[in-house]
């Protein structure tokens, strides 16, 4: 059975949620910013992409969860880490793992094939 982060105390969430939001970001280290921006910012992480449109994840420490929004889509997701398989999977489920999602919807508007 797999273990999430909500069973971790607060500081090794933060840790594995920094070092997802970093590999994020590293990612976009070649985009050019007319294409992509990507930043981070008090315990969230934007991306913002040339239609103006924005994908937000952000940290939840009290479910010890970590949170994708897509306004323009009016979408939202919930993942919680599985220790096992060191993955953000949905907590729907649907079995919707973040940076899978991240990389096809980031082609699907910016045609990029960024590795995640």
């Amino acid at each position: 059975m797999s273990q999430t982060l909500q069973r971790w105390d607060e500081a090794d969430y933060r840790k594995t949620l920094q070092q997802s939001f970093d590999r994020i970001q590293n990612a976009f280290t070649e985009v050019d910013p007319d294409v992509a921006e990507c930043e981070q910012q008090l315990g969230a992480l934007s991306i913002l992409f040339a239609d103006r449109t924005k994908c937000i994840l952000s940290a939840q420490p009290s479910v010890r969860q970590l949170w994708l929004a897509l306004a323009a889509k009016g979408t939202a997701y919930h993942f919680n880490f599985d220790t096992v398989t060191q993955r953000w999977i949905d907590d729907k489920g649907r079995g919707v793992e973040l940076n899978g999602f991240l990389k096809n919807y980031i082609h699907e508007v910016t045609g990029l094939d960024l590795a995640i």
